[in-house]
């Protein structure tokens, strides 16, 4: 019996050993001036719910593709150039079916697809600029409202015209930024450590605060695997459609730790939201299952 003891207390010594033992490391974004990345992000998105007595069962899907290049470092902060690479969107929406895909040519025997796509190619190398420091904090985003003018321009109606301004904003850019960035924890961090953040977005003009918590789960060469968990509230809204939202946002993120580069991400959102349709409030859920890859070029 003693023999055990002395091997299960050698068996603990060995495992707090490789619990303890890794040395913190200290994740932050760390890219130097002149150099970039690509990032992508798919999105499957799934909506269901039912409205007068009928099922409601709507499958979406979307891409966005961006280069990033820091052209500017200094004091912490480095501003960032972003191009707009790719848009990609398989819509469904009040009996239409949308096809685009900035990659492809546009069959222009259909109206509604040609004249979305004459508008959304108008992004297809549009840029934008924004600083942030190098734990995530974006400060400011410029180039936007020159973006949405070009959409604007190509917009066969003012309806389709201040709908396309409603979608973007500065603001709201800034916002979604700080959410998809705003992971680092600003201190170093080991296997097990956790920190947290508060950030808000809007999503059809309601705002979305999120109380995110995240946990560094392990390390592995130059990669850190982060545990993300977050809880989605919507604090007040004026909108007349939606009447409330909350939901939760949750998955890994994967990050090149000499670098800060998000690499790999596969996160869920999980979205309940209250819509008021004729004086009747339809409760509908959807689920926005989310691929982030992100390489150095």
């Amino acid at each position: 019996m003693k023999k055990f003891y002395i091997a299960f207390a050698a068996l603990l010594i060995c495992f707090g050993a490789i619990s303890f033992g890794q040395k913190p490391i200290n994740l932050k974004f760390n890219l130097p001036k002149g150099q970039g990345f690509d990032y992508n992000m798919n999105m499957n998105v799934t909506t269901t719910g039912k409205a007068g007595g009928q099922d409601i069962n709507v499958k979406n899907g979307m891409t966005f593709g961006y280069r990033f290049e820091v052209i500017d470092d200094s004091s912490s902060w480095k501003k960032i150039q972003a191009t707009i690479s790719k848009i990609a969107m398989n819509i469904s929406a009040g009996g239409q079916n949308i096809n685009y895909n900035s990659d492809q040519p546009v069959d222009t025997s259909d109206v509604v697809n040609s004249t979305f796509a004459q508008v959304m190619d108008a992004l297809k190398g549009a840029q934008f600029e924004f600083i942030m420091n190098t734990n995530g904090k974006v400060g400011y985003v410029s180039g936007i409202n020159e973006m949405v003018q070009k959409m604007k321009d190509k917009a066969p109606s003012d309806d389709m015209a201040s709908g396309m301004a409603g979608a973007f904003d500065e603001e709201s850019f800034k916002q979604n930024l700080q959410q998809a960035f705003g992971l680092y924890p600003g201190k170093p961090v080991k296997p097990g450590d956790t920190w947290k953040s508060t950030t808000s977005t809007m999503s059809s003009g309601i705002e979305l605060k999120m109380d995110n918590v995240y946990t560094l789960q392990s390390v592995s060469g130059n990669i850190a695997n982060v545990k993300v968990n977050s809880k989605i509230s919507s604090p007040s809204s004026d909108s007349v459609t939606i009447t409330n939202m909350s939901g939760s946002y949750s998955g890994t993120m994967q990050f090149d730790i000499p670098t800060g580069i998000p690499s790999r991400g596969d996160v869920d959102m999980i979205l309940n939201i209250n819509v008021n349709a004729g004086g009747q409030s339809i409760p509908m859920k959807t689920d926005v299952k989310m691929t982030i890859t992100g390489k150095k070029y």
